[in-house]
């Protein structure tokens, strides 16, 4: 019987171990490496045209935000006062779904009180630079262990292309937090590298540099998602048959050197749209004007 109890407890011990480990995934972070050359001229990405889209317009009709960048003296500032607006146009509420990627619908329910995912900043985000010319997308990234921890595996937010700087820039709305590097825009893989590297960047938004405090925060939660990132094929507001896809996917991956390439995120959920690629030149490829 003694026997018996004793397994017993220690195959409680177990559970609770294993549970304790995969429950959230690891903060752990690594230097990642990838090809910086090598091209796929089959990823092509397409993004709207701001006078053709109806969202976009719509967008512009029903929200003041033209209005708010009026005065704006550059790209950076255009994005940072986008960015500050929508951060302040809901709070967080990580469970609660739209199931939907039109951001005026978004919009008008958070009017009536409705709070939303980091998904829903970074649709909303993407949709108002679009409108404001400036080709953006929404940015999916993955921890490293995305298969097999049970939640927390994946953060949404926005990149933007910077034809100033001529790249993309990383910029998360539910944070309103764009990190810089000698004052130059980084984009998601530059500021993993910079935080491994311990360079001197700062995270930014309107009102200035980051607090000490804001800044732990955020570096308290983003580091580990800066592993596996994915954008879609296809940013217009089209119906979903008519989206642009290659080889039948609608989405490409940045998959690290020697990573594997994950097809399920936290256990049960398979993630069958993706492509994926080691290349830096596919991954951040300039936007076709």
């Amino acid at each position: 019987m003694r026997k018996k109890i004793l397994l017993f407890v220690l195959l409680l011990v177990g559970v609770i171990v294993y549970w304790a480990i995969s429950f959230n995934p690891s903060k752990e972070i690594t230097a990642l490496n990838f090809e910086s050359e090598n091209r796929n001229p089959a990823f092509q990405f397409l993004f709207p045209k701001p006078t053709e889209d109806s969202i976009l317009r719509q967008l512009r009709q029903n929200y003041p935000i033209e209005a708010l960048v009026k005065n704006a003296k550059s790209e950076r500032e255009k994005v940072l006062l986008a960015l500050n607006w929508v951060r302040q146009q809901w709070e967080h509420s990580g469970s609660h779904n739209a199931k939907t990627d039109n951001a005026c619908l978004i919009l008008e329910r958070a009017k009536k009180g409705e709070q939303f995912r980091c998904v829903e900043y970074g649709v909303v985000l993407k949709s108002v630079l679009a409108a404001l010319g400036l080709p953006s997308r929404t940015l999916s990234l993955k921890t490293r262990d995305v298969s097999t921890t049970f939640v927390a595996a994946g953060h949404v937010l926005a990149e933007v292309w910077l034809n100033d700087y001529q790249k993309w820039a990383f910029v998360d709305a539910q944070f309103d937090a764009m990190p810089v590097l000698d004052s130059v825009p980084l984009n998601a893989v530059e500021l993993q590298n910079a935080i491994i590297q311990k360079k001197p960047f700062k995270f930014i938004h309107l009102q200035g540099d980051f607090t000490v405090q804001e800044t732990a925060n955020y570096m308290g939660f983003i580091p580990h998602y800066l592993y596996y990132m994915s954008v879609a094929f296809d940013e217009r507001n089209v119906k979903s048959g008519d989206k642009f896809k290659v080889a039948n996917k609608t989405a490409l991956m940045l998959v690290p050197l020697g990573a594997k390439n994950p097809n399920i995120f936290q256990l049960f959920f398979p993630m069958n749209n993706l492509l994926y690629t080691h290349s830096l030149a596919d991954f951040y490829a300039k936007p076709l004007q």
